[in-house]
């Protein structure tokens, strides 16, 4: 499904509810939007039998290539939380990325995930989000799911506790 050169759809992140990837796919499929969940194969193991199953290699995240007007829609489907935004933007696929999620798809068997945010007690910098934010070091802390940036007063033996975005952070190098 290449787009053609006056065609001003792009790819587009969706937030799901929890197990319902696949469903919204086959929704969004039969509205004629073009959409994309990536899947990956696991052998389970239950105590009575084994068993192939099929899973979304991303959870509660999907892909469409949609226009302002078919992203509405998609926002109007059951099983659609919300479209993500990054920077107050809705967070956009490019068609490389696409592709080689595509091509990835040929070996579902060998796919799996890796979290690129920065591990709990590693040493960031700020480098997005709010400017009076940026250039300040810390700590990755994370409690109840957020993440936060710690940044210690030794000098009275506490911390200060900053709320940040995964995005907004860079691994500081320790040369």
């Amino acid at each position: 499904m290449s787009p053609s050169p006056d065609d001003n759809r792009v790819w587009r992140v969706f937030y799901t509810r929890a197990r319902a990837e696949k469903k919204c796919e086959t929704r969004l499929d039969e509205r004629r939007i073009d959409v994309m969940v990536p899947k990956k194969t696991e052998v389970r193991q239950w105590s009575d039998r084994t068993k192939e199953v099929t899973e979304p290699l991303f959870r509660n995240y999907l892909f469409a290539r949609v226009d302002e007007k078919d992203r509405l829609r998609v926002l109007r489907t059951n099983g659609i939380v919300r479209c993500v935004h990054f920077d107050g933007e809705p967070a956009r696929l490019r068609e490389e990325t696409v592709d080689r999620l595509q091509k990835a798809q040929a070996v579902p068997e060998r796919l799996s995930t890796v979290d690129l945010r920065p591990a709990v007690g590693e040493t960031v910098t700020i480098t997005g989000g709010p400017e009076r934010l940026q250039g300040l070091t810390g700590k990755v802390l994370q409690h109840r799911g957020q993440t936060y940036l710690l940044v210690q007063v030794q000098a009275v033996r506490q911390a200060v506790k900053i709320e940040v975005a995964a995005d907004w952070v860079q691994a500081t190098s320790n040369t």
